[in-house]
């Protein structure tokens, strides 16, 4: 029998715990108020009263023996409950730092509010080259992962490689698939992966269309076909526990995908989808993603600012007045 590190962690049977506040209360909410749940309790006979869940979401310390009633009640793994890494509050260097941990907590926010309310939210991140997007989006992601979430990632370039996000790309990261990968022909793949999604077969062959450039339906059918399956898909994925959807450089996606965003962002937000885009601005006028419009659906916008510019570097005056000591 194996056990894994966070299992091998666990305190003995009399010791006391701190827990996840958010990932207990998210699961509390799924079975009503505490008064509910304290007479399910007692149903099943066992010791757990309104007061100790309070205690438990309260962020105290409870004995061992309520997380294992807990964990038993909820059908997960004790480990799942327990909060290993308590968090640690540190003051702020510098104003851009302070602002950070703002953004977070905002982000964090939202991914709290979708898992509890079961509803979709935006976070839009707009921001220029080297003002921390990507990094808000990581966090975004493994916080989320922490919570219980399904990620699906899209992976900004930088300047030496530009990437180009596609509908295809959004489609095999929500199938768990590569483009390198050829264990089978990668068409079979996609329609066995949605075969086991229970998806309709005209929405397997619409996502294996979107390997084919060449197709035999006219090109307003299969636009169509492609968005409703990639509809279809990510609700699919998200009846299933709540989904994070995180691309970043979102002013390089395709017209393709752009389209299919328009539609499915929106048609989404009844399910626990998390959608999180970063989006670089160059200086000068707004520029928007082209085909990509959100302005009509409600949304957390974080503006990240530029980096500061660096002290060490000497400005128009200072080597003049260099020029003229040397001289």
């Amino acid at each position: 029998m194996t056990f894994n590190r966070a299992s091998s962690s666990i305190p003995p049977f009399d010791a006391r715990v701190l827990l996840d506040v958010h990932n207990l209360k998210a699961l509390r909410h799924r079975r009503g108020g505490r008064e509910a749940l304290s007479e399910q309790f007692q149903e099943r006979r066992q010791c757990l009263t309104r007061a100790a869940i309070k205690r438990a979401e309260s962020g105290k310390p409870v004995p061992y023996r309520t997380v294992r009633h807990l964990a038993a009640f909820y059908g997960i793994g004790v480990e799942s409950l327990i909060e290993t890494e308590p968090p640690r509050r540190m003051a702020p260097a510098r104003g851009t730092e302070e602002a950070s941990d703002v953004e977070r907590l905002q982000c964090r926010a939202v991914i709290d509010a979708v898992h509890v309310s079961g509803r979709g939210r935006l976070i839009d991140v707009q921001g220029q080259a080297g003002s921390g997007k990507s990094s808000l989006l990581a966090f975004g992601a493994r916080d989320a992962r922490a919570r219980g979430y399904a990620c699906v990632l899209l992976d900004g370039g930088t300047a030496a490689q530009p990437v180009v996000h596609t509908a295809t790309d959004l489609m095999l990261a929500l199938l768990g698939l590569a483009r390198d990968d050829d264990a089978a022909p990668l068409a079979d793949r996609v329609r066995n992966r949605c075969a086991d999604l229970a998806l309709p077969a005209v929405h397997a062959d619409a996502c294996a269309s979107l390997l084919d450039t060449a197709s035999d339906w006219p090109l307003p059918t299969i636009q169509l076909l492609q968005t409703a399956a990639l509809c279809a898909l990510i609700q699919c994925r998200a009846a299933n526990g709540p989904l994070f959807i995180c691309i970043d450089d979102l002013q390089a996606a395709d017209w393709q995908l752009a389209m299919i965003l328009n539609v499915a962002v929106p048609t989404t937000l009844d399910y626990p989808v998390l959608w999180m885009f970063g989006t670089r601005l160059e200086p000068g006028p707004m520029r928007r993603p082209l085909g990509v419009r959100m302005d009509a659906l409600a949304r957390t916008t974080l503006h990240l600012m530029p980096p500061p510019a660096r002290r060490d570097r000497a400005d128009a005056g200072g080597v003049h007045r260099l020029s003229r000591a040397g001289a």
